[in-house]
């Protein structure tokens, strides 16, 4: 690329053609499908093999003809191919090829204001937008509105043109999805056909929730906050309905028909430790799932605990406090490297190896209070 010798370029029929498919010089009949200069190709050993722009006094700013190049390239892939290797989706639907039976090119959308640069079509008839970038982009298109539609993006930023094919068809990186209708619509559906039920809740509703401190929302690995998915401009938890109803009566001291809920209590009391403490997680640690305990045998000690707690984190300014000091400090971890170790690092926002000062903003800081 640093001599802009391009090893692709458009034929008479706006087709992409390599420079090996075609005659040499001036007679390969391509041009440029950005500029539409005359391209020639050189087969030879002296010069660069590729195509050249003919004139030397060309206006065109050779790095755009490229990224233009490579887009009408990519574009021509998938209509060939008809399938792409998209990636998962927040975790919960796997990533791998996308297969299409119908790719149509510089289409307009159903309405004016969308104009991606692929549209495919399933074989179950979903449609998907796909959108190509650059860090420096080529604004030759509106944007995308895409609620309520299946529309990924791909950076081709890091690519070259002999490397396109292979990115497009078999990695998974360098794109992301902007919003999966589809997918989105199919997650209750999903996790029932596993026997789990689940519900989508609108992150606006879970500010009401009365248990919100100790989340229903699915994780995806052990000790990491609830997943959240963007969709259409709005953002949604996925709530595990059984966990949700039984932490919701333990939260309103409900306890006289729990016994119906025993075994799922159990099952929900062994997920919510493993999600702190890691599903081999032995050693014992003062947080705030410590209060997860089963119904009947709630603990005047740990109330009072946390009671005494609350009072004495009052009597300390934000200024004042470090990591050290609060009781999510994982004492046998610091090692004289001037590093606390917030034990739920992910879920406070903070790095594992946490700097001290961290406290004096943090809203889960709670100073530790050893009991006479």
């Amino acid at each position: 690329m640093n001599e802009m010798i391009f090893s692709w370029a458009e034929d008479a029929n706006g087709r992409m053609v390599h420079v090996d498919d075609v005659p040499n010089g001036l007679n390969c009949g391509c041009s440029c499908p950005c500029c539409h200069e005359r391209l020639q190709a050189r087969h030879g050993e002296v010069r660069a093999h590729g195509f050249a722009h003919h004139s030397d006094n060309r206006g065109a700013n050779l790095k755009i003809c490229y990224m233009v190049i490579m887009y009408k390239l990519a574009e021509q892939i998938i209509q060939y191919e008809k399938k792409i290797r998209v990636p998962s989706y927040y975790g919960i639907f796997k990533g791998g090829d996308l297969v299409f039976s119908e790719v149509t090119l510089d289409s307009q959308y159903d309405r004016e204001d969308k104009q991606p640069d692929v549209i495919a079509i399933t074989s179950e008839g979903e449609r998907y937008l796909i959108e190509f970038t650059f860090d420096y982009k080529v604004q030759h298109k509106e944007n995308i509105d895409y609620k309520n539609l299946n529309c990924i993006e791909i950076d081709l930023s890091f690519q070259t043109l002999e490397t396109l094919r292979d990115f497009l068809l078999n990695s998974d990186k360098d794109r992301k999805w902007l919003n999966n209708q589809t997918y989105f619509e199919s997650i209750e559906s999903l996790y029932s056909k596993h026997g789990k039920t689940v519900k989508i809740i609108n992150e606006v509703d879970c500010l009401k929730c009365s248990i919100k401190k100790n989340c229903c929302g699915i994780r995806l690995k052990p000790g990491l906050t609830p997943i959240i998915i963007e969709n259409s401009g709005e953002t949604y938890r996925v709530c595990k309905t059984v966990e949700y109803e039984i932490a919701q009566k333990r939260a309103n001291n409900q306890f006289e028909d729990m016994k119906y809920y025993d075994s799922d209590w159990e099952q929900f009391v062994n997920e919510e430790r493993q999600s702190f403490y890691g599903p081999n997680g032995s050693r014992r640690k003062e947080t705030a799932y410590e209060e997860v305990i089963r119904p009947g045998e709630l603990s005047d000690r740990i109330r009072e605990q946390a009671e005494l707690e609350e009072v004495e984190t009052a009597k300390i300014p934000p200024e004042q406090r470090n990591c050290f000091m609060c009781r999510s400090n994982l004492d046998w971890m610091c090692r004289g490297n001037n590093y606390a170790h917030c034990g739920p690092y992910a879920t406070m926002g903070v790095p594992k190896n946490t700097p001290p000062d961290s406290a004096k903003t943090c809203r889960g800081f709670r100073v530790k209070v050893n009991r006479k």
